[in-house]
């Protein structure tokens, strides 16, 4: 709890709002554990929901002991498919965060549905349908993505609020449709009553230290990959916008606690490519095996049409790592500012070898590796 406050300090807005009871989605998430840490450590009471599992099991007991959470945390388990599985969690609460939604990469266009797209959406609707049920509740903060703003743009374009991924759809990308038409889902049931009030947020790939050990996540897990020489020698050629982790918890726990909140919030540092990234990772870390030459577009791109993925092509193709992004509204609206790219992949990086997922030391040097590849 210190090191996430170190890292980011309560902002005054944070400080001001009164103490509530909040019921966070997807609890034991990587998201979502430093969303829960943050309101813990503002004073408020979470009633998070979880699916019970081995997996979960250890984030949940490392939760329970960070300060405050004796006296303020409560679990849920809840299930996103089984519409009133989040009725209890939600009992009394002031405020929900939903963060929970299914996260698949390169599933099989022929799955895309049943195992994405249709979860993500019926996940949605289930728990707003138990906002609706909840009489206290006053604000929903939602977790989106950029995977529902980047979608067909000119050259050039500035990707603001304003944009809606409607490429997914002509293209099938199958986790650009889940986010799409679950936010999409979320503001059409929004708009048919007027106690509660919905935000949601769209932040770019999250990266960063997590608050407990929570190594999960997509983004996470490539970094690694990064650092640990599953790459090597080649780094993938795709790109997104980046942002920290501690941003976007006090993104969302900013968003639910300023009235004049509203809308949709674009959250990004900057845009990078994979091949950056490993650059300012092989400059950190100098003898481990960080890639450090690019895969081909050509050969990127006949293995995704291997597989059928139309979506990942269309990204490739994009290159929307190389576009702006506009985030003045997150800054001038919510009072955040961004973590530097280096800082999230260096914490990032020190943090797994702390937690022993990196080796203190590589099995080799790339200098060896270098000389043998070169």
């Amino acid at each position: 709890m210190n090191r996430l406050l170190e890292r980011k300090p309560l902002i005054a807005a944070e400080k001001r709002a009164k103490p509530a009871a909040v019921c966070v989605t997807g609890g034991a998430s990587y998201i979502a554990c430093s969303v829960v840490a943050r309101l813990l450590a503002a004073g408020h009471t979470v009633r998070a929901t979880y699916r019970p599992s081995a997996a979960t099991k250890p984030i949940v007991s490392a939760l329970d002991a960070l300060p405050g959470a004796a006296e303020r945390l409560r679990w849920f388990a809840a299930d996103l498919l089984e519409d009133g599985s989040f009725d209890e969690a939600m009992t009394g609460c002031k405020f929900v965060i939903h963060t929970a939604c299914p996260v698949i990469i390169g599933v099989p266009k022929a799955q895309a549905y049943e195992k994405l797209i249709g979860p993500a959406v019926r996940g949605t609707q289930n728990v707003l349908r138990s906002v609706n049920r909840a009489g206290s509740v006053e604000k929903v903060v939602m977790t989106s993505s950029e995977a529902a703003v980047f979608g067909d743009a000119p050259p050039g374009h500035t990707f603001t609020e304003a944009d809606f991924n409607t490429a997914c759809l002509r293209v099938g990308s199958a986790y650009g449709m889940a986010k799409t038409l679950s936010e999409w889902q979320a503001w059409a049931i929004a708009g048919q009553q007027n106690r509660w009030r919905l935000v949601t947020l769209c932040p770019g790939v999250v990266l960063g230290p997590p608050v407990v050990p929570n190594y999960k996540s997509e983004s996470v897990l490539e970094v690694k990959k990064l650092v640990d020489g599953t790459h090597w020698p080649y780094a993938p050629p795709t790109g997104h916008a980046t942002v920290d982790i501690d941003d976007v918890a006090a993104a969302h726990t900013l968003a639910m606690c300023i009235p004049e909140a509203h809308g949709r919030y674009l959250l990004a540092e900057r845009g990078a490519d994979i091949p950056t990234w490993a650059a300012m990772l092989r400059g950190m870390y100098p003898s481990r095996w960080v890639p450090r030459k690019v895969l081909p577009n050509w050969l990127v791109m006949a293995v995704l049409r291997l597989r059928g993925d139309e979506g990942g092509i269309q990204w490739v193709k994009a290159e929307y790592h190389k576009h702006k992004v506009d985030c003045s509204k997150a800054q001038k609206q919510l009072g955040l500012s961004f973590i530097p790219l280096e800082r999230s992949l260096r914490d990032l990086v020190d943090r797994m070898v702390e937690d022993g997922v990196l080796p203190v030391q590589p099995a080799g040097t790339a200098n060896e590796a270098v000389a043998k590849t070169d």
